[in-house]
């Protein structure tokens, strides 16, 4: 076609220079039309357009382009903006835009691409604000891949675990936030150096990467999210010790995707000696048929070494203060599920109006280290109703409420609306 295109304009070209002299300026605005043409042409062969979104290799519609364009270069992204409201805190009510992404890929040939995400919190970046914006790298990574079983990737990459750490655009999930434990049990947005292979089959698909592993040391503890600190993010992550992550899907009738998630990960201090080691299992289940979209997550870790990891992460004050120890479960748990219904379904409409109920049960501190107590705030259940809406399959608009229960803790209620998009 694009052949069919450029002939055509050169035998247009052609004609053009038959014309009589006084036909100049109707040769000009011609030349510039083919010239515009042209133009267009190129930028389409250098950057193709994409209409069919999908996943690709467990990443979300939009981060999937740049690894299904035959070539050139691939331009996406997402945001959401955030209405929010606390009454039991104070100032209650707050609108931020929380994130905007850009993808930037490059497929070099229809088998080897670069792919990656750059983050943007808050709006902004501002010097010395403990509370400002951050500018972060989520993923990039070179892609080669030989055939539908066997594909291989290196660079900074997302850790296969639950279902929003990779599959994170916005309009893809039904709540304003993404589930409490896919940002408690697991640090968000999860990602880190290394290399793997992935493939899939008609009945299953696969990811397996060897990365970076987690390294302990004294500094900003958050107790809500304990593994959050050991993780590296790939940044000048040091490597004495390893970690394996791999994930396996079943591929079941009526859309349905059932399978698993594991992490093992030595745990290190600065000078690169072992403290003990993360483990994780994960089960998820994932259906999307008839209206219908439930998922369910659950995850069960256990730490070796919680004692020397607790004690790398605390002052010296500890644990003769106890208040001033930064307490590391031995083990932790805790599940989510939802159920979303599309009511829209049974209309003549390609708009979805999806009504959805999810649970989510955590304890971040099922198990401590002998001799310590468990932080207050770790174990509560969270009940999150709401409803979202697409216009377009890239658009969600959102409204929920969040019961947020914390066993020894302060109790919560949240009222968020959220606008999102994705490209």
């Amino acid at each position: 076609m694009k052949r069919t295109v450029l002939t055509g304009a050169l035998l247009a070209s052609s004609a053009i220079f038959a014309q009589p002299a006084g036909d100049i300026g109707q040769i000009r605005e011609e030349l510039e039309v083919i010239k515009d043409e042209l133009r267009r042409l190129r930028l389409e062969i250098a950057m193709p357009q994409i209409t069919e979104y999908k996943s690709y290799t467990g990443l979300g519609p939009a981060a999937s382009k740049a690894l299904i364009n035959p070539r050139g270069v691939s331009i996406g992204g997402y945001g959401e903006i955030w209405f929010t409201n606390i009454p039991n805190q104070k100032p209650n009510t707050e609108v931020d835009l929380y994130r905007f992404i850009i993808y930037l890929g490059y497929a070099f040939t229809e088998k080897l691409k670069f792919n990656s995400e750059i983050e943007i919190e808050h709006a902004k970046i501002e010097a010395g604000e403990e509370d400002g914006g951050e500018v972060a790298i989520e993923f990039a990574f070179v892609d080669y891949r030989f055939n539908r079983l066997l594909g291989i990737r290196g660079g900074m990459v997302l850790v296969p675990l639950g279902i929003t750490n990779e599959y994170h655009e916005p309009p893809t999930y039904m709540s304003v936030r993404q589930p409490y434990l896919e940002k408690s049990l697991f640090p968000f947005t999860w990602r880190e150096n290394g290399v793997g292979a992935y493939g899939e089959t008609d009945l299953l698909e696969y990811r397996v990467y060897l990365i970076n592993g987690m390294k302990a040391e004294e500094e900003e503890y958050k107790p809500s999210s304990p593994l959050k600190k050991l993780a590296q993010s790939g940044a000048m992550a040091v490597s004495d010790q390893l970690a394996f992550t791999g994930r396996v899907d079943f591929k079941l009738p009526y859309n349905l995707k059932l399978g698993g998630a594991t992490f093992i990960s030595g745990v290190q201090n600065e000078q690169g000696e072992k403290l003990g080691t993360v483990s994780i299992l994960s089960p998820h289940l994932w259906w999307q048929y008839a209206g219908f979209d439930v998922r369910f997550v659950g995850a069960y870790t256990t730490v070796s070494g919680a004692d020397k990891i607790t004690a790398e992460l605390s002052p010296a004050t500890c644990p003769s203060l106890p208040n001033t120890c930064n307490v590391f479960p031995e083990k932790m748990q805790g599940f989510y599920l939802q159920v979303a219904y599309n009511v829209l379904r049974f209309f003549d409409s390609d708009q979805e109006l999806f009504l959805f109920g999810k649970l989510e049960d955590i304890n971040a501190y099922k198990e401590v280290p002998a001799g310590y107590q468990k932080p207050a705030g770790g174990n509560y259940k969270i009940y999150n109703i709401g409803l979202t809406y697409r216009p377009h399959p890239l658009v969600a608009l959102k409204a929920d409420y969040v019961r947020k229960d914390v066993d020894e803790g302060n109790n919560s209620d949240i009222y968020s609306m959220a606008i999102t998009w994705m490209f």
